[in-house]
């Protein structure tokens, strides 16, 4: 009987031993979760000029040039479309652009930080203007601001101005509702999204003012502050509930101190904060693209005369790229090589995607544009 026993017990340990992996590699290659950046190809544009903002969607491009006030639209081969250069002064004028976006299976957009949107037709061409329902207490924008999506039938912007409430009061953070959810065919909106208490500006302490942007993911909408390295989500079917707020965790992410008084600043004068420049999401993974920033020390060090230190400034700030995964959390640090200028859009976090060439790092001059086309790949 024990001799039975004995067999059937090297019998169940025989099985286990066949059922798992055979190495450590394959171990390893079962929980890795360590990406890179591969350059497929790139794309040239028979078009030269200076690019603020863009997006990618659907085999289509959408570019715009702030110095021409001009609209580009390419394919992915680089083929330009259409172009169309809007009047910068008059009754129709059109300027300030911060966004433009391809909207899912429909036309393009733009949007600017003093309204109104403007849907346009495939020309390039005004379609119409979407008014909005109060006017903007903003004075200034960011080209390639993220804070314009579609979610259902509604537009959900970064429109300050509710209530004649300024965005540059110091309480406007913590006290306020920072995006507005717009439906363009009756006209009527609605607040949403608070800053979260997870956020260090739900604090009401003092800090470098934020530039806010947001991105889809599904009903969830992801929120961050520019430089903050984390990651706010909400549900936008539950009234814009908060649910977490994810830890970007990087290695090195340089954030100014305090603020003694609303009159101090470190903006380019004793540091350069960490920045996220755009946060890309599926229903598996999120993926943020930030700058580590630059110290007070390393500005001590280097003495920096603005503006012909700026090329300076990019060669110590790097940028790079983590993954997160709902399963493995966050991925290692991807750095982005310098000669990888803007990135506007990423449909899909495992698909290719495109960036701007940084010709003036490389010193190239060219009469055309360049575009990279990478792409992210797990080890």
């Amino acid at each position: 009987m024990k001799k039975q026993c004995f067999i059937f017990s090297l019998l169940i340990l025989g099985i286990i031993a066949c059922s798992a992996p055979q190495n450590k590699s394959e171990i390893q290659s079962e929980s890795s979760h360590e990406w890179e950046l591969q350059i497929l190809d790139s794309i040239q544009v028979d078009y030269l000029g200076d690019i603020s903002t863009g997006d990618f969607r659907g085999g289509i491009g959408l570019l715009y040039d702030y110095t021409a006030n001009t609209l580009v639209k390419i394919d992915y081969e680089g083929q330009v479309l259409a172009t169309h250069t809007y009047p910068k002064d008059g009754p129709n004028s059109i300027s300030y652009v911060s966004t433009v976006k391809l909207h899912p299976g429909g036309n393009p957009y733009i949007g600017h930080y003093r309204g109104p949107y403007l849907e346009l037709n495939e020309d390039l061409s005004v379609k119409r203007n979407i008014e909005l329902p109060f006017p903007s207490q903003s004075f200034g924008g960011l080209m390639d601001e993220k804070s314009f999506e579609f979610w259902q039938e509604n537009i959900i912007f970064h429109f300050p101005g509710r209530d004649e409430v300024s965005p540059y009061t110091e309480t406007y953070l913590s006290e306020n509702f920072l995006l507005e959810k717009l439906n363009p065919t009756t006209g009527e909106s609605s607040p949403l999204i608070r800053t979260p208490s997870t956020s260090k500006f739900s604090s009401g302490l003092l800090y470098e003012r934020p530039a806010i942007s947001f991105t889809l993911s599904g009903d969830d909408l992801l929120l961050y502050f520019n430089n903050e390295p984390k990651i706010h989500r909400f549900n936008l079917l539950d009234s814009g509930k908060h649910t977490e707020t994810l830890d970007i965790n990087p290695t090195k992410f340089i954030e100014a101190p305090e603020l003694k008084d609303k009159t101090e600043n470190y903006g380019y004068e004793k540091l350069v904060e960490g920045n996220i420049f755009g946060v890309f999401a599926d229903q598996k993974y999120v993926v943020v693209h930030y700058s580590e920033g630059i110290s007070e020390e390393v500005f001590t060090a280097n003495q920096f005369n603005f503006p012909e230190d700026f090329p300076k400034l990019i060669a110590l700030n790097q940028s790079n790229f983590k993954v997160y995964d709902e399963e493995k959390g966050w991925s290692n640090e991807i750095l982005i090589p310098k000669k990888v200028d803007k990135i506007f859009a990423m449909e899909d976090p495992t698909q290719a995607f495109f960036a701007l060439r940084n010709d003036e790092y490389l010193g190239e001059e060219q009469d055309y544009l360049t575009f990279y086309k990478l792409k992210l790949v797990q080890k």
